[in-house]
């Protein structure tokens, strides 16, 4: 309430000052000097009024939504997967998830060996919503032939024993997705300072046929769309950084869907300590 109280103090200070008489010209107004005091409040009004719909700021009196406590995940240990689980998984594939967080910033990334092979970013907002900026994922062809730039590279080719490794990582490439997906519902429930029940994300659309593919791919994951490309207005392309199809999912049931799958790739055996991440 005192946040809202407050935007709407300074909406109303803003109002004010802008009709405040102009010395010079009795009758005109000290912002507007060139337009009579009526009309001149009109527009500040209207442009107050315009402000406050666009603040960015959360409906008066939301709550955080309840983080899942340690006992009830102790309870349910079975229900949801966990970030030891997953990095277990990733290691089956050979990958390896690093994490880079800043507040309600995280960045998460994939590696096999020392070449990123995926990342995904965002930010945990505190009435509860995800913002997923970015899930991106390497393609492969045969094995990743993406080499540092240079006559040296050129000069040195590839060792086999190094083609095969990223031949191999192409098998299992279809699921660096879903790694990093559960990897950012595994942050958002056990490390995020704001638990979030929801995700958003934008498919982006800078061309039809790889737009179509990302609402596809999104929507395998268990997103569904909120606002298509025609209904964004500016203010959504603002905030998502261009047009597309806006779309979301409900943390908890999307955490439930994939847990089953994880953990078939992590393999049968239950963790160990050592596998707990401090």
């Amino acid at each position: 309430h005192s946040y809202c109280g407050r935007a709407g103090s300074a909406l109303e200070q803003l109002a004010m000052s802008s009709v405040r008489p102009c010395r010079s010209q009795p009758g005109r107004c000290a912002r507007f000097p060139g337009l009579p005091r009526q009309l001149a409040s009109a527009v500040a009004l209207v442009l107050a009024l315009t402000c406050w719909q666009r603040l960015p700021v959360p409906p008066c009196g939301f709550a955080q939504p309840p983080r899942p406590q340690d006992g009830d995940l102790a309870a349910n240990a079975d229900d949801v997967v966990t970030t030891a689980e997953l990095n277990r998984a990733a290691r089956k594939l050979n990958v390896e998830l690093r994490e880079n967080v800043v507040g309600p910033w995280y960045q998460i990334e994939l590696y096999s060996g020392d070449r990123q092979v995926g990342k995904t970013s965002g930010w945990a907002q505190p009435w509860g919503s995800l913002h997923l900026e970015t899930i991106e994922v390497r393609r492969f062809t045969g094995y990743w032939v993406a080499k540092p730039t240079g006559k040296a590279s050129e000069d040195k080719p590839e060792p086999p024993e190094e083609k095969k490794r990223y031949a191999d990582i192409s098998k299992v490439a279809r699921w660096f997705g879903l790694l990093l997906s559960v990897a950012i519902g595994c942050w958002n429930r056990e490390r995020s300072p704001f638990y979030c029940k929801e995700a958003l994300l934008l498919a982006i659309k800078d061309e039809e046929k790889q737009h179509e593919r990302l609402v596809r791919y999104y929507k395998g994951l268990g997103f569904k769309t909120v606002k298509s490309n025609d209904d964004l207005d500016l203010q959504d392309q603002v905030i998502w950084g261009g047009s597309g199809t806006l779309m979301r999912t409900d943390a908890d049931d999307f955490m439930r869907r994939w847990t089953p799958v994880v953990r078939q790739l992590a393999g049968p055996e239950r963790m160990g300590s050592s596998d707990r991440m401090s």
